[in-house]
């Protein structure tokens, strides 16, 4: 699958964090507290963090294990899984779809 930076689907995720990860790294890179909420803020809300250490071709795993584990805990996933959140964001897609479409039938 080609990378589309549109569509962060198309992004495979880190097996595991690098270890320089700043959310979970054994030398995590330094981060101000400024940054750490503006990385926080996008990862509850906005998107995905793209891994530093891979060219900017992965997601985060540190950071979406994050994710993950706050989409669980406010009922937006059943389990904090990488197939959890795919089903989740393929059922929100077709959904959003089917209703874009019987808005304008």
């Amino acid at each position: 699958m080609t990378l589309d930076p549109n569509d962060l689907r198309t992004y495979p995720v880190q097996e595991k964090p690098c270890k320089t990860c700043p959310f979970s790294g054994e030398k995590p890179l330094p981060l101000s507290p400024s940054d750490l909420v503006m990385y926080y803020q996008n990862l509850m809300g906005n998107g995905q963090h793209i891994c530093h250490s891979t060219n900017n071709t992965k997601i985060c795993r540190g950071g979406r294990n994050i994710q993950l584990k706050w989409l669980c805990s406010i009922g937006f996933l059943g389990e904090p899984t990488d197939e959890a959140f795919n089903e989740a964001v393929n059922w929100a897609l077709n959904n959003k779809e089917s209703a874009t479409s019987t808005t304008h039938d």
